[in-house]
């Protein structure tokens, strides 16, 4: 599944608006990856120029959900004449001389809200119609991008889904919560709020969030819920790096109950079903794949590297070979890019970026190279963005690394949950 800048995006050029749009490509200097190796970052073209002719909140998220769709490049609606804006209909010539490939025209009526796209090759004809319930802007916004995504790639977009990450505070005392808020930043809710340390959060298929709390003086592993959070797994040592299997069956996660760190599967109560690493090192950082595989973070070959293994413990494979530390690995959940296995690793300058390994090639490409620590990957159901975490916060990327946007301030962990019924 990966191509090009411009192919990965919901809207590439060749598939939606034709090849005009993407003006000569612009090449992205090669990066250079993990000890020496060089890796390409992909290839850049020209965006097709969205104009949205929303206020308020409405017209906000739309602008929001099209920038981080990676689709688009959003003009500014104080840049538009204010005639165009309070147009009704589309006329081509006069958004073309604003620079506009694609617009989006919103109609107030009564109890709906209906919205409109159009492109220059489309003539005055609506690529895309749609009508909403006026009395949420926010899920409108979510449910327009979404059949945007799935009008011109036959693939629902993930627009609504939540994303869980931690927040710390110091009042003096540091304390570390949990929330989640939507991929957009919007609707923050939060998970736990306590005076503890709340890590790790993971969120599984049916929208429950697992994590690690200090709550009760032991890292123990607790899981969200009607009634509050309920603490399913209090082993002695560490219980850390919940992840929920694709089923909402099992539980992988780290244990230090027998001696060091090795990774088991709970029950979704809490029983255990199974130890799957027996090994002198430390292994932690379950992620599951296809078909049950689990990815993980171990140090059983010097320095720390991602392997993976079936989700019976056996045949374990090394998927990085350079870097000396690779942490925290997510295995893509779309079928699109089930090969595709996301980690933060440190370079020889001693930078943590971001980087993906093909789990069937062995290749690995650079997905970042900023200032800064870039940490905690997590894919999106889909497969077409990434979160990550940098110093002053959440940042949302594609699968490429590019149109890296900040969703969040302040945080750290992400966790990308599923798709939600609705949108």
């Amino acid at each position: 599944m990966k191509r090009t800048i411009i192919g990965i995006s919901m809207l590439s050029s060749a598939l939606i608006f034709g090849a005009h749009w993407a003006a000569q490509p612009v090449a992205l200097a090669n990066s250079v990856g993990q000890d020496g190796e060089e890796v390409g970052v992909g290839r850049g073209a020209r965006l097709p120029r969205i104009a949205i002719t929303a206020d308020g909140k409405l017209g906000e998220v739309l602008r929001k959900n099209a920038a981080l769709s990676s689709g688009f490049e959003v003009i500014e609606r104080k840049s538009i004449p204010s005639s165009l804006v309070r147009a009704k209909g589309y006329d081509p010539a006069a958004w073309a001389s604003v620079g506009a490939d694609v617009v989006v025209i919103v109609d107030s009526s009564g109890p709906q809200v209906k919205i409109r796209m159009f492109d220059q090759r489309g003539g005055k004809k609506a690529v895309l119609s749609k009508a909403y319930p006026a009395s949420n802007p926010l899920k409108a916004a979510d449910r327009f991008m979404n059949d945007v995504v799935e009008r011109f790639t036959d693939e629902r977009g993930v627009f609504g889904s939540r994303i869980a990450y931690v927040r710390t505070r110091r009042d003096p005392r540091v304390s570390k919560n949990v929330q989640t808020v939507e991929m957009n930043g919007e609707a923050p809710t939060a998970v736990t709020s306590n005076r503890s340390l709340n890590v790790l959060p993971s969120i599984g298929p049916g929208g429950e969030v697992l994590f690690t709390s200090y709550a009760k003086r032991n890292p123990d592993l607790w899981i969200s819920g009607g009634g509050g959070p309920k603490r399913i797994s209090s082993f002695s040592g560490l219980n850390t790096g919940g992840v929920m299997s694709p089923t909402g069956s099992s539980i992988a996660v780290t244990l230090s109950k027998d001696g060091n760190p090795e990774i088991y599967t709970l029950s979704r109560s809490g029983g255990v079903k199974a130890r799957l690493t027996k090994n002198k090192a430390i292994d932690v950082s379950p992620s599951w794949g296809p078909g049950g595989q689990i990815a993980f973070a171990s140090n059983r070959a010097g320095g720390v590297h991602v392997y993976s293994m079936s989700g019976g413990g056996g045949g374990a494979k090394r998927l990085t070979k350079k870097g000396s530390y690779n942490q925290t690995p997510d295995w893509c959940p779309a079928k699109s890019c089930g090969e595709w296995v996301v980690y933060a690793g440190r370079d020889g300058s001693n930078r943590f970026d971001i980087f993906k390994v093909s789990t069937k090639t062995g290749t690995t490409k650079r997905l970042t190279q900023s200032s800064g620590r870039n940490l905690d990957p997590s894919w999106s159901p889909d497969g077409r963005l990434i979160a990550y975490s940098k110093e002053g916060g959440i940042f949302v990327a594609n699968d490429e690394g590019n149109n890296q946007i900040k969703i969040a301030r302040g945080g750290t962990s992400p966790d990308w949950g599923p798709r939600v019924e609705g949108y």
